[in-house]
């Protein structure tokens, strides 16, 4: 009657973890096929202090993190619309800064952001003529 006991408690504890285990295959399975496909920053010239939009295009409607050098950029997670997603970004220093958008699967790039050359509006990507209109 013991070795059935014992049987039983390690035939309970086996099916428990084989259910937790098929339920946590079958939960993580629709984030593992959701990835980042393209991610990309609008401007050309990055400067510290301007703001820039980033755009992933996602292959799935989960939500999406973004990521400036490793820490969550505000306004994230976004729910992206048509496979893309977009939030805007506002690089604080200048140098080396790893982007990087998360649905399921990471896509990095690496930019370079320059100190401000100007003061005032004309420095974020408009040229020191800007204010003269085009």
């Amino acid at each position: 009657m013991r070795k059935t006991r014992r049987t039983g408690r390690r035939l309970g504890a086996g099916l428990t973890g084989l259910a937790a285990f098929g339920c946590a295959a079958v939960l993580s399975v629709p984030y593992a096929s959701a990835t980042v496909d393209d991610l990309t920053v609008d401007g050309r010239v990055l400067q510290a202090g301007c703001t820039y939009q980033i755009t992933a295009k996602v292959n799935h409607w989960f939500e999406v993190w973004f990521y400036d050098n490793a820490l969550v950029i505000t306004g994230s997670p976004v729910k992206p619309v048509n496979g893309v997603a977009t939030i805007q970004w506002k690089p604080k220093k200048s140098g080396t800064h790893t982007l990087a958008a998360l649905q399921g699967l990471a896509y990095e790039i690496k930019v370079n952001v320059a100190e401000p050359t100007l003061t005032g509006s004309a420095t974020c990507g408009a040229g020191p003529l800007a204010w003269m209109g085009s």
